[in-house]
């Protein structure tokens, strides 16, 4: 990963980061912030890894939560192309793209509803109990009544996967 990170750094190139490509117990998101600093953008390809071999649908996991979070929380968006992995010869194609790219945009709404400058705000006065406190919280916040109506919004069911014709 370094080799081609310098690569994009000293070309002034976007990093291509594959989600999938990373020793599981590592964490892609971690990276981000190191990266970001120097170089102009990130292009990243969200894929989940199942025993090293990447290209898996896209599901709400708490590695995806976890980039979501790191992105909005460091405002990295607007300089992050996402592009989703839906490959996976046992199910249907247009069911693991809606299902991915909802994956996404749940764990994405979920990172923006942090309240991000308290958070900053608590780690900037060191007051580390509240950021926990406050961390801790947000856990159980019910940020599925707000994807329900988001999608209710903008006239896409909720929950009907399967029923897209397949």
């Amino acid at each position: 990963h370094l080799f081609y990170n310098n690569y994009a750094i000293t070309r002034d190139k976007l990093w291509t980061i594959d989600a999938g490509h990373w020793h599981p117990t590592e964490d892609v998101s971690d990276n981000f912030s190191a990266f970001m600093p120097f170089g102009k953008g990130l292009m990243l390809h969200v894929s989940r890894p199942v025993r090293w071999d990447s290209d898996h649908v896209v599901i709400f996991d708490d590695a995806l939560v976890r980039i979501a979070r790191s992105l909005v929380r460091d405002d990295l968006l607007s300089k992050t192309n996402i592009g989703l992995d839906f490959f996976d010869a046992t199910i249907n194609r247009v069911a693991a793209w809606v299902i991915g790219a909802r994956s996404t945009q749940k764990a994405l709404l979920q990172a923006m509803l942090a309240p991000i400058d308290d958070l900053k705000k608590a780690e900037n006065e060191y007051d580390f109990t509240k950021r926990l406190a406050v961390t801790e919280e947000l856990k159980s916040f019910p940020f599925g009544a707000v994807w329900d109506e988001f999608c209710q919004r903008n006239n896409v069911p909720v929950g009907l996967v399967k029923s897209y014709s397949f």
